[in-house]
Order: structure tokens, then sequence, then C-alpha cells
């Protein structure tokens, strides 16, 4: 789209962010000519001939407007860019009058926490369980990655939770992290812990052993017998698309092949989602 843009003849300007609109006419006559700019000169307007298309993303890199729209979540976890995304030009067309739905709302995902406080976003589990902060599963892990994002936010004991697996990819995460990391600094940083056995790994991230335990134990024959009772994964066949297991179901798999790895997960996001309100030809 920018290739097909200057090629047309279209200018892009970069590193002027968008500080507010302008407005010609009043009453039902009134519309939106530009916007104005920051430049190093300072504020300046640029007007527009028939309107302008606002295509800036959403709030998710704002800690401020977040806290005050209660989106679950933090800033840092989110996948925009550092930087981005701050809700600039959602704020100024509300400035105008303009309607806003889903304030509160994300494209919510499972994010795996990384050493320097970000998070990636994660999908595609082969095999482990994830559990919250009593040692206890909560969802199916093969859920589509907004759907198991929603079941996190669902209760503060789920954030952060603590995925298990054991060591049948060698020490590898079983799922598609972008990016992964390495594993040696997640370990050196806590954000992932290694144990020989279950108890000293419920020790490592402070859940109680007992519970993680009969947690384990319960996901194991669930493995055994092909289905999960509890919580239904592998029934749908999204559940099975990435999954490689060789038993009756292929997306369970037992955790059985010490030693044992937990890696720490957060409620990350692909943006949120609230906007402006438009009518069928896209106008606010």
């Amino acid at each position: 789209l920018a290739a097909i843009f200057v090629r047309e003849g279209g200018e892009l300007l970069t590193g002027l962010p968008v500080t507010g609109l302008v407005r010609e006419g009043d009453g039902p006559d009134a519309r939106v000519a530009g916007v104005v700019r920051m430049s190093p000169e300072g504020p300046l307007e640029v007007r527009a001939r028939r309107g302008v298309v606002l295509a800036a993303g959403g709030f998710e890199r704002d800690a401020g407007r977040r806290a005050a729209r209660g989106v679950p979540g933090d800033a840092a976890w989110s996948m925009a860019p550092d930087g981005t995304n701050t809700g600039e030009a959602v704020d100024a067309a509300v400035a105008l009058g303009a309607a806003t739905p889903l304030l509160d709302e994300a494209w919510f995902c499972p994010g795996l926490a990384q050493p320097d406080g970000h998070a990636s976003f994660t999908l595609g589990f082969r095999s482990g369980l994830m559990v919250d902060r009593t040692g206890r599963r909560y969802a199916n892990e093969c859920l589509p990655y907004d759907r198991f994002g929603r079941e996190m936010a669902k209760a503060p004991e789920r954030v952060p939770s603590w995925y298990l697996f054991d060591d049948r990819e060698g020490g590898q995460l079983p799922a598609i992290a972008m990016p992964q990391g390495d594993p040696a600094e997640h370990l050196a940083a806590g954000t992932w812990v290694r144990a020989d056995t279950l108890d000293a790994l419920a020790a490592a991230i402070d859940v109680p052993a007992e519970v993680l335990a009969e947690t384990v134990e319960r996901f194991n024959k669930a493995a055994e017998a092909g289905h999960d009772d509890d919580f239904g994964r592998g029934r749908d066949a999204y559940d099975t698309f990435f999954a490689g297991g060789s038993g009756p179901n292929p997306a369970l798999t037992a955790l059985d092949r010490p030693p044992f790895f937990a890696a720490r997960f957060v409620l990350s996001d692909l943006g949120t989602t609230g906007g402006l309100v438009t009518d069928a030809a896209a106008r606010v």
C-alpha cells in the first residue's frame, strides 16, 4: 500500500506525530479538514481537500489510557512496538465529539514472559499444560489464542500463569512463540525454571506441591485415556492442528519425562479493539 501511494505521487512524512484534528464549519456542515502534527519547528497543520483517514492503531502501548479504560493486561506485554499506538488519534477524534465503543477490549493472547519485561505472542501448544497460581488448569491450552487470552483475563490468579512441559523436545518450549528467546537466558532470569521433580518445580514457581501433583496426575490420566473431561482438549480440529502426540489423542501428551520446566506466561494482546463508531461509508 505504501509503494502504491508513493507511485501515485503521495508523500510519506515520518517522525511527525499527529496531536489533533482540524475542524471547519459548525453544526451539520462541520467537517474534519486536516490534522495538526508536531514537528521540530512546532505544531503544523496539514490540510485535506476531501477528508482524513485515521489508521493509527489503538492505545495498547499507553499504560495510563489502558488503566483509565479498564483494559486488562499491561502495556509492556502488548505486541505493538515500543513507542507506538498510544491513542492520540482516538483522543483527537473524541475531542471533536466522536462516539467510541469497546474501549475496554483487546485482542488478547497468552504471552511468553521475556527476561526484559516484554512478552511474546504464543500459540500452537503441542504438549504440556497451563496452571494458575493455585497449581490448577483453567482452560483448554489448545484454544485459539484470543479465546485462551480471554480465559486468562477472567481471574487475577491466572496472571501470571505457568506452562509446564518436560524434556521431550530437549528443553525447548513445545509451542510457537515469536520470539521464544534463549532457554538459557530464560532460566537465568527466572522467566523459566527447571527441576528434576514436580515437587521441586512447584517450590520454584510457588504453587502448592500437592495441588500441582494432582493436576499433573489427572492430566496424564487424560492423555492415557485420550479424552480431557475437564476442558475437552483435542475434541476440536483446531486443537489437533499443531499437535504431534502419538497417543490416542494427539493433543494430549503425558508430562512424564524429567527434567521438568515451567515457563511464565502473562496476559498479552495484539492491540486494543476500541475505536471510533463509523457508518457504512467509514465516516465517523
